[in-house]
């Protein structure tokens, strides 16, 4: 069984619930993603904001100095490293979720996307035998 550890990326970038709206922008333009798993100063992770959720800011461009806590979804669908890959896909597949957090003891360990998964999944698995084109 694949499991969430071999895919997962470890130290995934995140920002903190009372960094602004503008800094998060900047953190996923920035960097190239389109979500940010938030953390408290312990590590917990306490919610996810994603590119979804700052269009607001197409409404209304004072909502930059906002805090980060008060647009971040924090009912968080997570997984564990020794949950099955599978268990991704379910919930990328039923939520229309694109990134999905890896925690253990309530700590962000890491990050699944939806590409992860697809990555995975199409690479041989070792012991698999390839299908014969003919």
């Amino acid at each position: 069984m694949l499991t969430v550890r071999e895919i997962m990326t470890p130290g995934a970038v995140t920002i903190a619930p009372d960094a602004t709206i503008g800094d998060a922008i900047e953190l996923l333009l920035g960097r190239g993603i389109s979500g940010l798993p938030v953390v408290d100063r312990n590590g917990a992770l306490v919610g996810i904001l994603t590119e979804f959720a700052l269009l607001a800011l197409a409404y209304d461009q004072a909502i930059a100095n906002e805090s980060v806590a008060s647009h971040m979804t924090r009912d968080v669908l997570t997984v564990e490293p020794t949950d099955a890959v599978s268990r991704v896909a379910d919930l990328c597949v039923v939520h229309r979720v694109r990134r999905v957090p890896v925690t253990q003891s309530g700590r962000l360990v890491g990050l699944v996307t939806r590409r992860d998964v697809l990555r995975a999944l199409c690479q041989p698995q070792p012991g698999v035998a390839a299908a014969s084109a003919g």
